[in-house]
Parts: C-alpha cells; structure tokens; sequence
C-alpha cells in the first residue's frame, strides 16, 4: 500500500523542481537580455567614437564628403542598432518559447506522477486478486486447458474464475463449463 506522506513529499519534491527549473530559465533569458543591452551600448560608444574621430580639426575629409561619409556612417550604424534589437527581440521570443515549452512538459510529467500515486484502491486490490487468482497464466489458455484446471478448484474459485471469465473474455463454453461446476458443488 503507497504512503499518502510519501506521495504528498514526491509531489513536493516535483514541485520544487519545477519551481527550480523554471528559476533557471527566467536567469538565463535575463543573461540573454542584458548581453544584447551590453551589445547595443558597444555599437553605440563605437559609433560616437568614430563619429568624434571624423569631427575632430584637421580630419583629411573636407565639407561634403565629410557629411556624405557621416550620413553613411549614421545609416550602418541605425542598420545595426535595428539588427541589434531584432536579434534581442528574436531571443527573448525564443526563451519564452522554452520557458513555456518547459512549463507544460513539466505540467504533463507531474500530472503523470500524481496519477501514478492516486491510483484507485479497487485497482491495487484488483492487482493483487489477479496476483493471486486461482489459475495461473488464465488468460492465455484456451478452452481446453482452461477445463483441465477447473476440477482442482474450490466453488469460492470457480466463482471467481467465471466472475472474471464474464468480466474479459466471456466465452459460453466456459461459463456453462463453470456454471456446472459450481452447482454440481453446491
């Protein structure tokens, strides 16, 4: 017989790993979002930089050119910064889609487990009635060698032999077989 206490604290134990797991994810995709903020800061410094390196006195550029090379400068520079976030948008859809991915795998297997543990008492008992019924590999055998076996039995196990005959296979001849049986012993 499963302990009621014993389930309660492998439910627990689950639920504190899932608990666990999804701490991990909601970390990593913070990780994820702040090396893209760190990305995006990098291409912005690098910009300004170049971009005070092109403004300082005596750059060999001269009027037009300079702000035609500055313009262009300005439109790779807005080019990545629209990647930079696309890609971080991109991510984090990503590890949302692995949290929730992670959140409903981790749904199915508890649920699995706390039906594992809430089995029926009629089942358990059933399982044991069949580790113990009065004809062992029963449904297996077929008519005949389900006679050979019936002159060995008590009427309590002809009437649970024939109860389970009704239940699964339900073949006339051994029910009439068994209905003999148990009147010729009563």
């Amino acid at each position: 017989m499963i302990d009621r206490n014993a389930s309660g604290g492998m439910d627990r134990g689950a639920e504190g790993a899932q608990a666990e797991w999804l701490s991990a994810m909601q970390s990593l995709a913070e990780q994820i979002q702040k090396q893209q903020q760190n990305s995006q800061q990098m291409i912005q410094e690098l910009m300004n930089t170049y971009m005070q390196l092109l403004n300082t006195p005596g750059s060999y550029l001269s009027g037009q050119a300079e702000q035609q090379q500055q313009q262009t400068l300005q439109q790779t520079a807005q080019q990545w910064m629209e990647q930079a976030q696309q890609q971080r948008q991109t991510f984090q859809q990503q590890a949302k889609e692995q949290q929730q991915s992670f959140q409903q795998m981790t749904q199915e297997v508890l649920g699995s487990y706390s039906q594992l543990f809430n089995i029926p008492l009629s089942y358990a008992k059933e399982g044991l009635r069949d580790a113990q019924f009065p004809i062992e590999g029963y449904d297996e055998l077929s008519v005949e060698e389900v006679s050979a076996h019936l002159d060995a039995l008590s009427t309590e196990e002809l009437r649970e032999v024939r109860d389970y005959e009704e239940r699964n296979k339900n073949r006339e001849t051994v029910l009439e077989q068994l209905d003999r049986k148990i009147r010729g012993s009563s």
